[in-house]
């Protein structure tokens, strides 16, 4: 019999929530991401989002099957095993990339989340932003089963809420998006669409260091391929249900700072709506701090002396992280860090994408 969380829900889903919540954040809320990679192609957007989580669910599939393999639960073991014989090269640069993709994307989890409670309810910035700090800090001491348990909680209220807000707006607006495919203009290729799909999958999959760190509820090699399916089907619905809604409001939405605001107020759902995408947004940073500082903590953890104080020392490592992250948005580093996501997107095809194109090819004709 499969193994199950404590709650009924498969462990595979457990993991597959844990990728979506940290790829939930408030850019995708907001819907600014699924503009600027997507819908800014014009029509693309139709196929590219469900393209790009494709591409990340080989290289999610692969990372979690190298570790049920290895049983290698930290990014650092992980690499050192991926990169073999040349890990001393390449497990420090991706320890460096992602140290720095983890501290800007809780970064501006905290800037993010702390504007809008502040939007919404009133209360001070600074105050909203400790708020957050503090649960970040208390979700990533007690462990993976409460990270998984959390992110899958919370991955299904978003996915609620998502289909909710979405869907009812795609109902809505989908003769405008027929309008919209009808008159697709000629500035838009094909292959500047495939590169910023490319470009998208190869960022996200940097985050994989966060997802090898809850992957020891899977036992067999089937439970990597199920938690990769459950991801890729979670992902790919909703990125596209997101890119397709916004899409309805090419090309005068490029401009718009939260697309997804101005969607419902040209759409369906209005003050409600308004509060739900709130809602999500908040949830969506939080649950993307955690899963990423959590990946972090685990590779301390792993570094220290092995004393018997292991949740000590999680309690340590997180904190250093919460600590440094919150500062990077307190005192507005980020849009001097925030400079090196396209550079992070470029390395993210040499670093992971074709090397595991190339072990996959390998294993298939060996």
């Amino acid at each position: 019999m499969e193994k199950k969380s404590s709650f009924s829900i498969p462990v595979f889903f457990s993991v597959a929530f844990v990728w979506f919540t940290t790829h939930f954040g408030g850019g995708f809320a907001s819907g600014r991401q699924a503009a600027e990679f997507f819908v800014s192609h014009g029509w693309y957007s139709i196929f590219t989002p469900v393209i790009a989580m494709g591409i990340d669910a080989v290289i999610f599939y692969y990372a979690w099957d190298f570790s049920v393999v290895n049983d290698t639960y930290d990014y650092r073991s992980w690499t050192d095993e991926f990169y073999y014989p040349y890990q001393k090269l390449f497990s420090n640069l991706y320890e460096i990339i992602f140290v720095l993709t983890m501290g800007v994307a809780t970064a501006v989890a905290f800037a993010t989340g702390g504007s809008t409670i502040k939007s919404a309810i009133g209360t001070p910035y600074l105050a909203n932003t400790i708020a957050i700090a503090a649960i970040i800090f208390l979700l990533t001491i007690f462990g993976a089963k409460l990270v998984r348990e959390f992110a899958t909680y919370i991955g299904i209220a978003i996915i609620i809420g998502v289909i909710i807000v979405y869907g009812a707006n795609a109902v809505v607006s989908f003769p405008k998006i027929i309008n919209v495919i009808s008159a697709q203009t000629a500035d838009t290729n094909i292959c500047s669409a495939l590169w910023s799909m490319l470009l998208y999958a190869s960022f996200q999959a940097l985050a994989v260091g966060a997802y090898v760190a809850v992957a020891d509820v899977l036992k067999t090699r089937d439970d990597a391929l199920k938690a990769a399916w459950a991801g890729f089907a979670i992902n790919g619905i909703l990125l596209t249900l997101a890119s397709v809604t916004v899409l309805a409001y090419y090309p005068g939405i490029l401009e718009i700072p939260v697309p997804t605001i101005y969607v419902v107020n040209n759409g369906v759902g209005g003050v409600l709506a308004e509060n739900i995408i709130s809602i999500l947004i908040v949830l969506g940073v939080i649950s993307t701090g955690v899963n990423f500082v959590f990946g972090g903590v685990k590779r301390i953890v792993s570094w220290w002396p092995n004393d018997n104080t292991g949740h000590s020392h999680s309690i340590v490592a997180s904190l250093i992280f919460v600590l440094i992250t919150w500062s990077i948005a307190r005192f507005g580093l980020i849009p001097l860090v925030a400079k090196g996501y396209s550079f992070l997107g470029y390395l993210g095809i040499p670093m992971l994408i074709l090397p595991v194109i190339y072990k996959l090819i390998k294993r298939r004709f060996n």
